[in-house]
């Protein structure tokens, strides 16, 4: 039986994520099929914004699991400005304290936290332990593939320039995401998965909550 995943991100990352995951999870991609919220508008706002919706949609429908995600690009060249963290976004990982309010992934997953106790109409299904992958990519999902690829220091790149270099233009189209972004996942080796994640510590958590939910993921039950 085909597992039913929701994912809540920008635009056409859904298509890249859906790839990601069945990578990591080892699985035909057309064993894990998708919904997504299709509503008019992107960016951070939209995502945070639809959060609650998106997610009561998703255990509604039985999803195995839920992905909400959205880029960290703030689209500072860190090597011009001779830096290692852009201020309005600040990476997860940098700190290891007290959650800054401008951290995307803490604002994320307090928001998914505050939504949880709502997830409850199910009784078989409870919200607490539903799998929701939260995926914050730095600076954005492309970053991922671009690593994969050899590119060196390209975390420290503004998107602009990234887009650039992996699609040859400033901005993607779903053509883009499909004919250059996913063949070049749909690619990667076992050994490029373990590369990426060693050097990417956002793709490294990301990993780790597929492997931390992979039980559940897979068991699939009807609807738990």
């Amino acid at each position: 039986m085909p597992i039913l995943a929701g994912f809540h991100v920008e635009g056409n990352d859904h298509l890249i994520l859906h790839a990601f995951v069945a990578k990591v999870l080892l699985l035909p991609e057309d064993e894990i099929l998708v919904d997504f919220v299709d509503a008019p508008g992107r960016g951070w706002q939209f995502i945070l914004e639809f959060i609650p919706n998106a997610l009561k949609r998703f255990y509604g429908k039985c999803a195995q699991f839920a992905v909400v995600g959205v880029d960290n690009d703030g689209n500072v060249d860190l090597d011009q400005v001779a830096g290692n963290e852009d201020p309005r976004h600040p990476r997860h990982e940098d700190h290891p304290g007290a959650a800054p309010a401008a951290c995307r992934y803490c604002v994320v997953a307090q928001t998914i936290a505050g939504v949880r106790p709502q997830l409850s109409w199910i009784q078989q299904k409870p919200g607490a332990t539903w799998p929701i992958l939260i995926s914050v990519p730095v600076e954005m999902i492309e970053t991922w593939l671009l690593i994969v690829q050899g590119v060196p220091n390209v975390q420290r790149r503004p998107r602009s320039i990234q887009k650039q270099l992996l699609y040859g233009k400033p901005v993607a189209t779903k053509a883009d995401v499909t004919n250059v972004a996913l063949p070049l996942v749909r690619a990667m080796t076992a050994d490029d998965v373990d590369a990426l994640t060693r050097t990417s510590s956002s793709f490294r958590d990301f990993r780790e909550q597929i492997a931390a939910a992979q039980a559940i993921i897979c068991e699939n039950p009807p609807c738990w």
